[in-house]
């Protein structure tokens, strides 16, 4: 129980089991777990890294469901007959799209943690400390009935919704990552930061093409590649019967006589990868379930040059 997972607080010096996968798996509550990964980046950065912004006044966007009564502009609705709320700088500095692939091979879990749920553990915790500094981040779990799309907002209490979905998802079937970043490129009106969380294992050109299509709409790109070490370094020491979580396929074989041949071909995979980021304007991290999950927080913070 969660209860029973003891937690450093408050130390500088030592914030790894902020971040160490073992240990957070044992926090059932993925809302207490990103809690748990951006208090220990925080307590690893000065304060000044998550200053304040400002909130002078930017802009009306239209009323929306969910938006604080309080926030309208009534002199403007008593002018045009129509909804508007205020937005502040503090608000529109940054909105980000967090895409999270829901695909069956998302479920592995070779080190007993799933490269779904280290996903969701990363969303979580960029969305967290997306909203503790006033940005708007939205949600996009890709499954394979299509992309489950929750729009960005800045309140607060906007996360109980992005962990409700991350938490309702299920890794299954085959993701059409092209499609639904496409599908989610062509209703982007203002541009602002993509985070693609995903595994990668799809067809690279259709990656890169989905990429190009939010990087046309002169968005920010991050691409968060999860990967378990088994699939990096294929260490089965017997024979070994491998099954196909997207595809009706298996093999039976022994892996020591492949090792070498399949960690040649998923480098140069990873490679691949790396160049259709590069050209497509993304930046790219390798992300492996059994390492500290606080690389793409740092990264986010970097790119925030905060």
């Amino acid at each position: 129980m969660d209860a029973n997972v003891t937690l450093p607080h408050g130390a500088p010096g030592r914030p790894g089991r902020y971040f160490d996968p073992v240990v957070l798996a044992r926090i059932s509550n993925l809302s207490l777990r990103a809690r748990r990964v951006v208090e220990g980046l925080m307590a690893g950065l000065h304060r000044s890294s998550l200053r304040g912004l400002s909130v002078e006044f930017s802009e009306h966007r239209p009323y929306a469901p969910g938006d604080e009564l309080r926030r309208i502009d009534w002199k403007l609705f008593g002018r045009q007959d129509r909804y508007f709320v205020k937005e502040y700088e503090a608000e529109t500095n940054l909105r980000a799209h967090l895409f999270v692939d829901a695909s069956a091979s998302m479920g592995y879990a070779g080190a007993g943690v799933s490269k779904f749920d280290c996903a969701a553990t990363i969303a979580a915790s960029l969305a967290y400390l997306m909203l503790l500094q006033r940005d708007a981040v939205g949600l996009v779990v890709m499954g394979p009935a299509g992309p489950k799309v929750l729009a960005p907002r800045s309140q607060p209490h906007h996360l109980h919704a992005i962990i409700a979905e991350l938490e309702a998802a299920r890794p299954a079937g085959r993701t059409d990552v092209r499609g639904a970043l496409a599908e989610v490129a062509g209703g982007l009106h203002r541009r602002g930061l993509c985070v693609l969380i995903s595994d990668l294992l799809d067809d690279p050109e259709g990656l890169e093409l989905g990429l190009r299509h939010l990087h046309h709409r002169r968005n920010d790109l991050m691409v968060l590649q999860v990967a378990d070490r088994d699939e990096l370094e294929l260490p089965f020491a017997k024979v070994t019967r491998f099954v196909d979580l997207e595809n009706p396929l298996e093999l039976t074989t022994d892996p020591r006589e492949i090792r070498a041949e399949y960690r040649a071909a998923m480098e140069e995979h990873l490679a691949r990868v790396r160049g259709l980021c590069r050209r497509a304007g993304a930046d790219h991290e390798l992300v492996v379930t059994d390492e500290p999950l606080d690389g793409a927080l740092v990264r986010y913070l970097a790119r925030r040059g905060g």
